[in-house]
């Protein structure tokens, strides 16, 4: 999947580059599967969450899948090749990396340390502490700002069965983010990367790419507690816009 702005000028851009992929879909029923590739009923619904969200869109996946299912139920071939990936233009968002097709989420741990990962950057993202966009970090007064790389920020979150977390997030250059998050918070000792049990019952750390694309960069660097451990592995955590895998970038 790759992701975009839910804005009129993003949904036009993507549209009108569809068409040179698919020429035989009618302009409307293409215009009803992009709304359903984005998690809307319809194109309606879609148009009014981009009046809804003018000031401050936020960006969202793209689902090949739903795409294809509704223009199926419209009367059409499916093309299991294709992917919102290939749509080469600057309103479409990378989320997979090349080096995501190497990483495999298979074991407790690794499935714990991404669904905390995920989790906390979608904290992130609907505190409106930071966005997926490149430079875009609003933890300086609660602006739009280029901010000093130096600086970082600690937000308080809920996991879903109100266990309480905590996030540092740390711009560290390059529009990557640092971002450590606890579980079970014990002060601010998870600004450290090698806080572990100290920061609380369960700790994880990455980076979050913004400038090549959208994705968390793989890491699987988790301390946590054993009775915590099947929980967090069975979270259901979906990105809010970002890809769940890639390399770490040296």
């Amino acid at each position: 999947m790759a992701s975009i702005a839910i804005t009129a000028d993003s949904v036009s851009a993507l549209k009108k580059e569809l068409r040179f992929f698919f020429p035989e879909i009618k302009s409307s029923h293409l215009s009803e599967a992009i709304a359903v590739a984005l998690d809307r009923k319809t194109h309606a619904s879609l148009i009014n969450d981009i009046n809804k969200f003018a000031i401050d869109p936020p960006i969202e996946l793209l689902n090949e899948e739903a795409f294809f299912n509704r223009l199926v139920h419209l009367g059409y071939q499916d093309d299991p090749e294709f992917s919102f990936e290939g749509v080469d233009i600057p309103e479409v968002i990378s989320t997979i990396p090349m080096t995501a097709f190497e990483i495999e989420y298979k074991s407790k741990r690794q499935l714990a340390w991404r669904n905390l990962m995920v989790v906390a950057i979608n904290e992130g993202i609907n505190q409106k502490i930071f966005s997926l966009r490149p430079e875009d970090n609003r933890w300086i007064n609660g602006k739009f700002s280029h901010t000093d790389h130096n600086s970082g920020h600690i937000f308080d979150f809920h996991l879903p069965n109100d266990l309480p977390g905590r996030c540092y997030v740390k711009d560290i250059g390059f529009d990557e983010l640092a971002i450590h998050v606890a579980v079970n918070p014990r002060g601010n000792i998870l600004k450290a990367f090698n806080a572990k049990f100290d920061a609380g019952d369960a700790f994880a750390y990455s980076w979050l790419e913004r400038r090549k694309g959208a994705w968390l960069q793989t890491s699987n660097t988790l301390s946590c507690r054993n009775s915590l451990l099947d929980y967090l592995a069975g979270l259901s955590a979906v990105p809010k816009g970002f890809g769940d895998k890639g390399r770490v970038i040296m």
